[in-house]
């Protein structure tokens, strides 16, 4: 979702077809026809024949079932578009990388006792960024996934170093729906929060 000129998607295609020697099949998603085009060029090139892209805005993708769907850095809500998408489509293992955490920061109005902490704007950043992506967490687990929330590369390379991962687990009774979502209802009670954007879009399925 969102892939851009396509490194990720080449690096991933190629790891499982000519490494594992699997048959994957990927697609990837990018708004801007001009990158679709190259990277499809390109597959065609180098002979990836069940790598395709297409032009299209993540929001409106609907391709069935997904093995995996893996979303590298989108920005803002757009990671939450990405795992709404994935919660759909029953994909059976969802891999983000969220960056530029907007939304929460604009509607936070802090009603417990960190709100003296949260007058210094980067505490405020990294509260927002925390409150966020805890919040996807608890999402997908509301949803029947195992979820684990962990930094995948050094602070040296990027900030932006957060990795949500979420496994479905199709055979077992989700026993932490009630608890995730209440657990959400308490942080957004007390962090000022009407709504995060992809419980809005759950809201919607």
């Amino acid at each position: 979702m969102g892939s851009g000129k396509g490194y990720l998607t080449f690096a991933l295609y190629d790891y499982l077809a000519n490494h594992l020697h699997l048959k994957p099949v990927i697609t990837g998603i990018e708004l801007r026809p001009a990158l679709v085009e190259f990277c499809n060029k390109i597959a065609k090139q180098v002979g990836f024949e069940h790598l395709n892209f297409v032009a299209q805005d993540i929001a409106k993708y609907n391709g069935g079932l997904l093995d995996m769907l893996i979303a590298l850095h989108a920005c803002d809500t757009a990671t939450d578009l990405a795992l709404a998408v994935g919660i759909r489509q029953k994909a059976r293992i969802i891999v983000v990388a969220p960056c530029c955490h907007k939304q929460i920061r604009r509607e936070m109005q802090p009603q417990n006792e960190m709100k003296p902490l949260l007058k210094f704007g980067i505490l405020l950043e990294r509260q927002a960024e925390m409150l966020t992506d805890g919040i996807r967490a608890l999402l997908l687990e509301s949803e029947g996934y195992r979820t684990k929330v962990f930094e995948f590369v050094s602070t040296e390379h990027t900030a932006k170093n957060v990795m949500i991962t979420a496994t479905l687990e199709r055979n077992k009774v989700n026993h932490r729906s009630a608890e995730a979502l209440q657990q959400i209802a308490d942080l957004k009670h007390g962090f000022g929060i009407n709504q995060h954007w992809l419980e809005k879009l759950l809201a919607e399925k």
